[in-house]
């Protein structure tokens, strides 16, 4: 990295929820590649495969999520199944509603196969019930995107109660509810709450990836939905990818069997939990007049900028103090009251990731945006 003018003090980059490089378990990694390369599927898995992805990996997480194997896809990350099930449930023009502030880039992907993404106004336990009802109302849409735990960009975790009042909605109205949940075993504190589809899996598709919790490079997510449903998508991916990319995938199964994921994820949990507890401590100690949800688990902390100052150059003025920031208006999608005027929706708003960095590089990132933003 490049040196600023503060001294020269590197800058610190609160931008993508990535692992730590430390995290990154190569050589278990290069261990289970080795073993199912050399194993009986060696050849298989470097031909061209079942479009539902590697069937012994279908297997376990139809154990995992007491489904059956028909009921899972699995592909090229979360955000590819994603686009595919976008492409397949969006009609140009249809609603997506999402939570607001959302996940950027599946907003964009939704948006990029025709929807009209909606954003429900997100409080400290999950969105607002109030509005949602208030957007149904007025046209059911063609899903609801929900991150339910440790929602990336906000870190907001759905209460119990209200994901009991999504699912009633969703059946209701009969849409379907996305929930993606990669971040959901990453629970540093705190009692983990049922899924949504715990509570109704007719109306739920289950989203998730091994991005974070082995690698990201290996490109290993999955889908859990209804069988015909998940027989739609997985002739869709075929006509889309032609093929899954099997060796990451046995690589995944072959890392669960050996007894790494569980131990991989203890690690996790250990590097992660001083990480969230010294961005927490940060924030009241720097920003003490800054609400914000205060997560139990996950990769993100994200704090709203009172509304009154300018924050037009937030970006520029934090490079200058070598701070990098994600644009916050990325995280928002179109309000639900149609206004026109909202080119500064997500200004004062900023996500703080903070799993790939140090404790002392997040206090000190903390500190110079408290004097940016002074």
């Amino acid at each position: 990295m490049q040196s600023t003018s503060q001294g020269g003090s590197e800058p610190i980059l609160f931008t993508r929820g990535v692992p730590a490089v430390e995290a990154l378990p190569n050589q278990l990694i290069s261990t289970c590649l080795q073993a199912v390369l050399e194993g009986p599927d060696g050849r298989s898995i470097l031909q061209y495969g079942h479009n539902g992805g590697y069937l012994p990996l279908r297997r376990l997480l139809s154990e995992q999520y007491a489904v059956s194997a028909d009921q899972l896809l699995v592909g090229n990350g979360s955000l590819h199944l994603q686009d595919l099930l976008s492409a397949l449930l969006i009609k140009p023009g249809d609603v997506v509603l999402v939570e607001q502030p959302s996940y950027d880039r599946a907003i964009k992907t939704f948006r990029r196969r025709g929807a009209k993404v909606i954003g429900i106004p997100l409080e400290h336990d999950g969105v607002n019930l109030q509005a949602l009802e208030k957007a149904l109302a007025q046209q059911t849409p063609a899903f609801m995107y929900i991150v339910p735990d440790f929602q990336n960009p906000a870190g907001v975790t759905t209460s119990a109660a209200k994901r009991q009042a999504l699912v009633d909605l969703a059946a209701r109205h009969n849409f379907w509810l996305v929930e993606d949940i990669p971040y959901r075993t990453l629970r540093y504190k705190g009692e983990s709450i049922p899924l949504l589809r715990d509570l109704d899996d007719r109306h739920t598709i289950t989203v998730s990836s091994f991005s974070k919790l082995i690698s990201p490079a290996l490109r290993v997510g999955y889908l859990v939905a209804p069988v015909e449903l998940v027989k739609k998508l997985t002739a869709l991916a075929e006509d889309t990818t032609l093929a899954p990319v099997l060796p990451t995938q046995a690589a995944v199964v072959e890392f669960h069997k050996r007894g790494y994921f569980a131990s991989n994820l203890e690690s996790l949990k250990q590097l992660y939990a001083p990480r969230l507890q010294a961005i927490v401590q940060a924030l009241k100690t720097y920003l003490p007049n800054v609400a914000f949800a205060e997560p139990e688990g996950g990769f993100f902390v994200s704090i709203t900028l009172p509304e009154q100052n300018d924050y037009s150059d937030l970006l520029a003025r934090a490079k200058q103090a070598g701070l990098i920031l994600t644009d916050g208006r990325g995280f928002f999608a179109d309000p639900l009251d149609g206004s026109k005027n909202h080119e500064h929706l997500g200004e004062n708003f900023v996500r703080l990731p903070f799993c790939a960095l140090t404790p002392e590089q997040i206090e000190e990132g903390v500190r110079r945006l408290a004097a940016v933003v002074a």
